[in-house]
């Protein structure tokens, strides 16, 4: 058995640790939708929707009747129709 003490330990010495600490670190980063303008959905905007929501709304059925419940922060309500059928679901959006 030897009674010296074993020898401390050596920094690393190889190319790869070499100057860490005297250059910032750089990486490669993912797309962000705040840089650039890239698109972060697949889903089409608004700018590119090719069907009015106008004319797709004038199509449909018109009702008459009296608000029930609307909430402003989630653009959803309900309708009492006149001819006194069941409340109609209402939604509305910018």
């Amino acid at each position: 058995m030897s009674s010296e003490p074993p020898p401390p330990p050596q920094p690393p010495t190889h190319q790869a640790s070499v100057g860490l600490l005297d250059t910032p670190r750089s990486r490669e980063r993912s797309p962000s939708p705040l840089r650039g303008n890239v698109v972060p959905s697949p889903l089409p905007t608004r700018r590119t929707r090719t069907f009015s929501a106008t004319v797709r709304a004038s199509q449909g059925p018109v009702y008459k009747g009296v608000c029930k419940c609307f909430c402003r922060s989630k653009g959803h309500g309900f309708i009492t129709p006149a001819d006194g059928g069941p409340d109609i679901f209402l939604h509305i959006s910018e």
